[in-house]
């Protein structure tokens, strides 16, 4: 009789074994029908969600569009400040303490939305590693002063940053160079084989 403990399955009658097998060094094999993963698949998110219920995905969709109306609304706000500040500064004393303070919270504010803008169409684009690309696209002048980024010139100049991300295989195995032995094994079988039986 299987026990259900702390997450793992414990078989007391079959040796203790989590996979209730019976049998050592085996475990768990995949269902009829279902096929075992392939190392490091790419997960990808348009395959995920159509997999899911209509209802998910009209839920997601709902969420989605909820999100982006929040933003373009912060987006929209930022952009008023931000006018509203240089106004402000050009009513100031010219080359005062007080006009270049506000200058520059003024231009802190538009790079913050620059910043912001980039991650958003980054995402979008498929990079991999948003902080370095916005770091690599100011440094290479690739972002214009409308907020423009010439995409292409990234891609050519720099293919790495738009690498897919794998989702790890997880097993034990994962990580130490080397593969357990048999599909999956127990803890029996580490300990016999470091032993040397």
């Amino acid at each position: 009789m299987s026990k259900f403990l702390k997450g793992l399955y414990f078989s007391p009658d079959k040796g203790g074994e989590g996979n209730g097998s019976g049998k050592e060094g085996e475990g768990e094999k995949p269902a009829e029908g279902q096929q075992k993963k392939p190392e490091g698949e790419v997960l990808e998110w348009d395959a995920f969600h159509k997999a899911l219920p209509k209802e998910a995905q009209e839920l997601i969709s709902e969420r989605d569009a909820g999100l982006k109306k929040a933003l373009k609304t912060e987006r929209d706000a930022r952009g008023d400040l931000e006018k509203d500040l240089k106004e402000a500064a050009g009513k100031l004393e010219k080359d005062s303490d007080a006009q270049k303070e506000v200058l520059k919270l003024a231009d802190e504010i538009a790079a913050g939305a620059e910043k912001s803008d980039f991650y958003e169409e980054a995402h979008e684009e498929g990079v991999s590693n948003l902080k370095l690309a916005y770091v690599v696209a100011k440094e290479d002048d690739l972002i214009n002063k409308r907020g423009k980024v010439d995409w292409k010139t990234l891609k050519e100049d720099y293919p790495e940053l738009f690498g897919k991300k794998k989702v790890p295989s997880g097993d034990a195995g994962a990580g130490t160079g080397g593969k357990l032995p048999g599909d999956k094994a127990d803890m029996n079988v580490l300990i016999r084989k470091k032993a040397g039986r």
